[in-house]
């Protein structure tokens, strides 16, 4: 999930730059590229969502309070 990760950000990151040059150069294409930049952003989320609830499985699993 790693790799993962940091793939989405290091993408999500240069497409916002790239998308602040575009906007002076090609509207269109800035657009485009911002809705992109969401669908990654939100990939993320969906990435670290999924991290989070594996995490919180595996402390239940590991979870010697009873003891």
């Amino acid at each position: 999930m790693g790799i993962i990760k940091r793939i989405f950000l290091l993408i999500a990151g240069l497409g916002q730059i790239l998308a602040i040059i575009l906007l002076f150069i090609n509207l269109k294409a800035a657009v485009i590229f911002y809705l992109i930049n969401i669908l990654l952003i939100v990939g993320v989320v969906i990435v670290l969502l999924i991290e989070r609830i594996k995490e919180k499985e595996e402390d239940d699993r590991n979870d010697y309070r009873n003891y």
